[in-house]
């Protein structure tokens, strides 16, 4: 599992420290840039998943200037203001950059941690994927965005061990633990791909990358974290036929 990283520019320090210690508290990693210049280096060295802007910084409107500079410059990170800014003309040329939410200091924690998932959500155009149900999740090509009691998790896709089908949800397994989430089998296929995904039973996913030992006489696959995978008949066939070495 990683953490999500945030990005949050913010010039007041005690603010920046409570929310810095809120959103940690809740699964996210962040980074904290005092004025524009500092954000826009760090958006440079590093991958965000979302961004945090404060409107005003040191006396100007630095939150709205950076955005528009991301635009321009084709920056496809999703991101929010949070402000104390309550003018209908600030609200106005903040709008035109974009944002996925205008929320307004102080405040309310749910409403934030909400804002930041539903901002995930469009990012990655998953609509109503995410919700406030804990067996959820969004999907992008190389993570699983997953809603975890109050937070978000993002889990490595080649960290996945084996996928098991439990009644309507599939329980993912990874190294640090397993995650229950409300999606087909035939999708989460879809979005793993083939390449080093493959089902070898009606209701098993494995990761050919974490295999340790297969007994084909015996139906049985064993992964390198000890678990055993049962091998069917229907699939096992079509793993041999892809796979020339066991011909």
């Amino acid at each position: 599992m990683n953490r999500l990283r945030l990005l949050l520019l913010e010039d007041l320090d005690k603010e920046a420290t409570q929310l810095i210690s809120f959103l940690e508290s809740n699964s996210y990693e962040v980074i904290r840039a005092h004025n524009s210049l500092e954000a826009e280096k760090e958006i440079k060295n590093r991958f965000f998943d979302v961004i945090i802007l404060d409107i005003m910084i040191d006396g100007k409107p630095e939150g709205i200037e950076l955005a528009q500079r991301l635009n321009r410059q084709g920056v496809d990170i999703p991101f929010l203001f949070l402000t104390s800014m309550q003018s209908k003309a600030v609200f106005d040329e903040a709008k035109l950059t974009n944002p996925m939410v205008y929320l307004l200091k102080p405040y309310n924690e749910l409403e934030l941690l909400y804002s930041l998932e539903l901002a995930i959500e469009s990012c990655y155009q998953q609509s109503n994927s995410i919700s406030f149900n804990e067996k959820s999740a969004v999907i992008s090509p190389s993570y699983l965005f997953i809603k975890k009691k109050r937070s978000v998790v993002k889990v490595d896709v080649d960290s996945i061990n084996f996928v098991e089908v439990k009644e309507k949800y599939c329980s993912i397994t990874c190294a640090d633990g397993s995650y229950l989430i409300k999606l087909s089998l035939t999708k989460l296929k879809e979005i793993l791909g083939e390449t080093d995904f493959r089902q070898v039973h009606r209701n098993y996913v494995i990761n050919i990358k974490k295999v340790r030992e297969i007994y084909f006489e015996d139906n049985l696959i064993i992964l390198e974290d000890g678990n055993q995978i049962p091998f069917s008949e229907r699939y096992k066939n079509a793993f041999i036929k892809d796979n020339t070495i066991f011909r």
